[in-house]
């Protein structure tokens, strides 16, 4: 969004933009009762009769901070990291304290179904949250590989972290997907809205 925006409003400079943000059940619903008129999440989409538009392949990433590691394996710091690298095992990490994303989140699905129990110490609906508490080096969590893909913000915030985190592709089928954007299909579709699909497409 910090890319489209500044496009999209240039075109349309007297277009007023809501974003409206929430889970993908919560988001689901908005788009089905008109509440919203796009929808911009992993597919496939909750909500019936929703057209979608493929924006670009996604991945969920495991973020795992050094201080939690050296807390939990004392000692073993460059071996567990190490063993992450080849295979990213969640049963591993079990005694590891956990920060989350609430239930009803594509990414909070892929911890539900790690065939693990997290030790979940945080729970909150803001991904931007759970960062920072990772990065404070507080607990091990699960981020977007597009948020931190060439974002000037992203590398400032690591720039300034307290403990070094690490990132690591997960192997699981459900933590690589496909981002888009969703319209219901019997919902009117201005032109400003076909519009940001456009600049969507084309920025993303």
């Amino acid at each position: 969004l910090p890319e489209i925006l500044p496009c999209y409003k240039e075109r349309f400079p007297n277009i007023d933009l809501r974003l409206v943000e929430g889970n993908s059940s919560t988001l689901a619903s908005a788009l089905l009762h008109g509440d919203v008129d796009l929808v911009i999440d992993m597919q496939p989409f909750k909500a019936e009769n929703t057209e979608t538009i493929p924006l670009c392949e996604e991945e969920i990433l495991l973020a795992v901070p050094d201080a939690v590691l050296e807390r939990t394996f004392p000692g073993r710091l460059e071996d567990i990291k190490e063993q992450l690298k080849q295979h990213t095992d969640l049963t591993l990490l079990r005694d590891c304290p956990f920060l989350l994303i609430n239930k009803g989140n594509r990414v909070r699905t892929i911890a539900d179904e790690a065939q693990m129990t997290p030790n979940v110490i945080l729970e909150t609906e803001n991904i931007e949250t759970v960062l920072g508490l990772c990065i404070k080096g507080m607990g091990i969590t699960f981020y977007p590989r597009m948020f931190i893909s060439g974002h000037q913000e992203f590398r400032q915030k690591m720039q300034q972290q307290s403990s070094p985190v690490s990132f690591y592709s997960l192997d699981y089928a459900k933590a690589h997907g496909i981002l888009a954007i969703g319209y219901h299909k019997g919902h009117y579709m201005s032109q400003a809205t076909k519009e940001f699909i456009r600049i969507a497409k084309e920025t993303i």
